[in-house]
């Protein structure tokens, strides 16, 4: 009974990490934040005063989570200690020929922690 007991409650863990609930960002328009990857098309330079201000949001998001809520990152960094930070353009740039080429546009830097949770968020212009 007790490894029953041990590995359902392994499966319901797992089962409750995976299916977790959708982060509530207010009005964000989070579809235009999405759609605009590289921040080529324009649409998120016109959210940036909405981004700043859901900031606080984001920290503690799981690293699932924020990609949910955010979409895919336009560019990933891995950092010391196995941290990693999610680099969202947030205005038109050289980054839009290319992704890797050097770009001062303004970005939002996501920085998770070593157990892939938020632990910063900074806006800034280039790769931090």
């Amino acid at each position: 009974m007790y490894k029953l007991t041990g590995s359902l409650l392994i499966g319901i863990l797992f089962w409750g990490c995976s299916n977790s609930a959708p982060v509530d960002l207010g009005s964000f328009d989070v579809e235009g934040f999405r759609s605009d990857r590289g921040g080529c098309e324009n649409k998120r330079e016109a959210l940036q005063s909405d981004l700043k201000a859901i900031k606080d949001k984001l920290l503690g998001l799981s690293e699932n989570q924020t990609i949910k809520a955010l979409g895919r990152y336009d560019y990933q960094i891995l950092d010391r200690k196995n941290e990693k930070v999610f680099i969202y353009f947030l205005e038109k740039g050289p980054q839009c020929e290319h992704i890797q080429n050097p770009s001062s546009a303004l970005t939002m830097a996501v920085y998770l922690n070593s157990v892939s949770l938020v632990k910063e968020v900074t806006f800034q212009n280039g790769k931090p």
